[in-house]
């Protein structure tokens, strides 16, 4: 009886990840109702949508496709800032607030990684890059927003140097494409011992929608 016991025990704790597990999209298309419904059923449950474009201006798909992942189920909708490094900080937090004004949203993630438009790149200043993200961060949270960052290991490191803990006090986003969902091979830095949300793939394809993969 004892024996029995302690299989079901275990059989009970193999099951609790899987049903704990939340699976979300994250996109920088407009993606209608009806999409995220298809997606739903698919097993997406939460979304992060794309509200500030790289090159320092509110992406107009962003609003949209917020209000659309409501209508269409999705149980968290959370947008993400991608910031111009040669713009003001405060400004484009503000931006992205304004823009989204009216559609609910939870967080605001700051999308830490290289920069391809011209006139936005990082600079070599890996402290003063590491101070711009703080003042992000601490941006969002005059608007009474909470802020997170996303941000891979090497991204980081040569972004803000892997002495920079500024976001440590922020849940994490963790970009890593090793197609496994959930945390055993993360490996802390920036001052994160563990992520918010792990972002496993970008290779998600359903529903006519393109899109990145998400564990929560």
């Amino acid at each position: 009886m004892r024996t029995q016991s302690i299989l079901l025990a275990l059989a009970a704790a193999a099951l609790v990840p899987s049903a704990l597990a939340t699976y979300g999209a994250d996109v920088s298309s407009h993606v209608s109702p009806d999409q995220w419904k298809c997606l739903k059923r698919d097993g997406i449950e939460f979304a992060i949508i794309r509200a500030w474009s790289s090159f320092g201006a509110f992406d107009p798909n962003g609003r949209t496709t917020a209000a659309n992942a409501w209508d269409g189920g999705m149980r968290d909708v959370d947008v993400y800032l991608f910031p111009c490094a040669g713009k003001s900080a405060a400004d484009q937090v503000a931006g992205t607030v304004e823009g989204m004004k009216g559609v609910k949203f939870g967080q605001i993630w700051m999308d830490i990684e290289t920069n391809p438009s011209r006139g936005c790149e990082w600079g070599g200043d890996l402290a003063r890059n590491c101070e711009y993200i703080g003042e992000l961060l601490k941006a969002a949270e005059r608007h009474g927003i909470k802020p997170g960052v996303y941000a891979s290991p090497y991204m980081w490191g040569k972004i803000a140097g892997s002495a920079c803990t500024v976001g440590r006090d922020y849940p994490l986003w963790w970009a890593d494409y090793n197609g496994v969902p959930g945390w055993p091979p993360f490996g802390e830095f920036g001052g994160w011992r563990k992520p918010a949300i792990h972002q496993f793939a970008d290779n998600g394809a359903a529903c006519g929608v393109s899109y990145d993969k998400n564990y929560y």
